[in-house]
């Protein structure tokens, strides 16, 4: 069973969201707040759920600060951004700050189960428009002094973060390079150490920074 949390203030959209987790058997709704506000005065009687999806452009506290006050409560809950702001910057604030995943408003009800499974499957939830926002990002030149953590990395190392950035599952990441999950994984554990990482979001936000 998925457990599902919801912080959005539109109800409109909140109420489609809740209507369709409904519908799905291995969907569960464990909580749906309008406000980041509503969401922390009941948050010592909630468990951690498996997502939590939050609106960006919330009244009072921002769903930026919520995402930073979500992840210093529940450290495995994916985190889900829900917006209609495709600015690089916040984009990459998102990330920094713990977010899994970012979709942009206005999106399909009925791709939400797919959009699901590709994080319940090991990736990240990223839409495309954003993806070569991350893209470009990454591939600006850098100063020739500046320090690049990705130096010791293997090749193949290199390809697995790549395909990682790109919101592939493992399972993904194995059939475009040709190899097994089991090889995936063992390259992440050796990437994970070298970058001093210890999750998938941590390593994102690193190679993000960098």
């Amino acid at each position: 069973m998925i457990t599902v949390g919801i912080i959005e203030d539109d109800p409109s959209l909140r109420f489609n969201l809740e209507g369709f987790i409904k519908m799905e058997k291995d969907l569960v709704i464990t909580f749906s707040y309008n406000s980041v506000e509503a969401f922390l005065e009941r948050r010592n009687e909630l468990q951690e759920p498996f997502i939590v999806f939050c609106d960006l452009g919330l009244p009072g506290i921002s769903g930026l600060e919520g995402i930073t006050y979500i992840r210093q409560i529940w450290s495995e809950a994916h985190l889900v951004v829900m917006t209609g702001n495709d600015d690089e910057d916040v984009i990459f604030d998102c990330i920094q700050r713990g977010a899994n995943g970012y979709i942009l408003k206005p999106f399909r009800i009925d791709e939400l189960l797919n959009q699901i499974n590709i994080i319940r499957n090991g990736g990240a939830l990223i839409a495309p428009q954003v993806a070569s926002k991350l893209f470009r990002r990454i591939q600006k030149p850098k100063d020739t002094q500046e320090d690049d953590m990705m130096n010791g990395l293997t090749a193949r190392e290199k390809d697995v973060v790549n395909e990682l950035l790109k919101g592939l599952t493992y399972k993904e990441i194995a059939f475009v390079l040709g190899i097994s999950v089991t090889t995936v994984n063992d390259h992440l554990k050796n990437i994970y150490q070298k970058m001093g990482v210890r999750t998938k979001s941590e390593l994102i936000a690193k190679v993000l920074k960098r």
